[in-house]
C-alpha cells in the first residue's frame, strides 16, 4: 500500500514537472512553444534564432514584417529562455528540445534576452526589427 502511494505521489509530481517546463506564453501575439522535437520548420515562422552552447543567440537578430512569427529553438543541452525586456513576451524557462514562437503583430524594434544568463556575464541578447 506505502509503495503505491509513493508511486502515485511522484507520478503526480512528474505530471506537474513536464508541464510547468512545456510551453510558453507571450501576451503579445499569440506566442506558443514546447515542441518537440526542436524545429521551426513547421511553426510558419519567417524568423529562427537559436540558443547555443556558448551562450548566445544565434542569430541575435531578426528583421521580418509586422504580422510575422519568430521562432527561437534551444537545442543546446542547457536550459534557456526567451524574454522581451519590455515584458511583452516571455518564454518561460524552456529545457533542451523546446521552441517558442512570438507573432508580432506591430512595427517596432523588440530586445530580447535570456532571464536566466544574463549579461556581462553572458551575451544572450538580442533583437527583433519589424517593419
Amino acid at each position: 500500500m506505502r509503495s503505491s502511494v509513493m508511486t502515485l505521489t511522484l507520478g503526480a509530481a512528474g505530471v506537474v514537472l513536464l508541464a510547468a517546463c512545456g510551453g510558453s506564453t507571450s501576451p503579445y501575439g499569440g506566442g506558443g512553444g514546447g515542441g518537440t522535437p526542436a524545429s521551426c520548420a513547421s511553426s510558419g515562422a519567417s524568423a529562427t534564432i537559436t540558443a547555443t552552447a556558448s551562450f548566445t543567440f544565434g542569430p541575435s537578430t531578426a528583421t521580418i514584417t509586422a504580422g510575422q512569427k519568430v521562432c527561437w529553438v534551444y537545442n543546446s543541452g542547457i536550459s534557456h529562455t526567451v524574454t522581451s525586456d519590455d515584458a511583452r513576451f516571455t518564454g518561460g524557462s524552456l529545457p533542451n528540445g523546446s521552441t517558442v514562437v512570438v507573432t508580432f503583430p506591430a512595427a517596432g524594434s523588440y530586445a530580447f534576452h535570456c532571464s536566466i544568463h544574463l549579461p556581462p556575464a553572458y551575451n544572450m541578447t538580442g533583437t527583433i526589427t519589424v517593419q
